[in-house]
């Protein structure tokens, strides 16, 4: 197996394995259902994670407090493994990975590798597709929302509003805890010194 799928599983989507406690069997399969549709469509992310909810409420699931962590895990999981050629991620080897690396059940590793093992070519070319499709952002623009406490003169939990315009003339606002846009900064710094390294070696080819 790629050791580079590996790495990318434990960077990606380790940090969300302490949600996994959170996670049912009926949960995960929509979570499952809803991250093939919007690989196979051109929804945003908001308009799946509504769907997502909407499927949970009329079963009658209760919502957890992550839900949105947890579909995260499951939606990057599905991602990084069709970003690798057909055959390059063993099947044995994505099982292991799953429950030793995201502390995944049996039970809960066989509906995640029944669908991208027996569904592989069709997730990977719509993977592919959509990819190519989706909507780019034009600009962003972004400021920090403070809040001052009436009995103190402290900042009370600052947020950051990004606030994004993009190619269809649409816009889309995302406002994030400080500890969350730390996470992003940290992955956008990780990001880029893996394409500066990727450059790099190519250069000296």
């Amino acid at each position: 197996m790629s050791s580079s799928f590996r790495y990318n599983l434990l960077r990606s989507v380790k940090p969300y394995t302490p949600f996994t406690p959170q996670l049912t069997k009926s949960m995960l399969r929509v979570l499952i259902q809803v991250s093939v549709h919007y690989i196979e469509s051109k929804k945003s992310s908001s308009e799946v994670l509504s769907l997502a909810l909407n499927k949970l409420t009329n079963g009658g699931h209760k919502i957890p407090p992550n839900f949105c962590e947890l579909f995260t895990m499951v939606f990057l999981t599905m991602q990084i493994f069709l970003r690798y050629p057909k055959g390059v991620v063993k099947h044995h080897e994505l099982r292991k990975c799953l429950m030793d690396d995201l502390n995944l059940t049996e039970e809960y590793v066989e509906d995640i590798c029944k669908v991208l093992l027996n569904h592989r070519d069709v997730l990977s070319k719509n993977f592919s597709d959509t990819k190519m499709d989706r909507v780019k952002m034009s600009k962003l623009q972004w400021r920090i929302n403070i809040s001052l406490s009436l009995n103190t003169v402290q900042i009370d939990k600052p947020t950051i509003v990004l606030h994004f315009k993009l190619q269809n003339k649409e816009y889309r606002t995302l406002e994030l805890p400080l500890s969350m846009f730390q996470q992003v900064r940290y992955n956008i710094a990780l990001l880029l010194n893996e394409l500066q390294s990727l450059q790099s070696r190519l250069s000296l080819k």
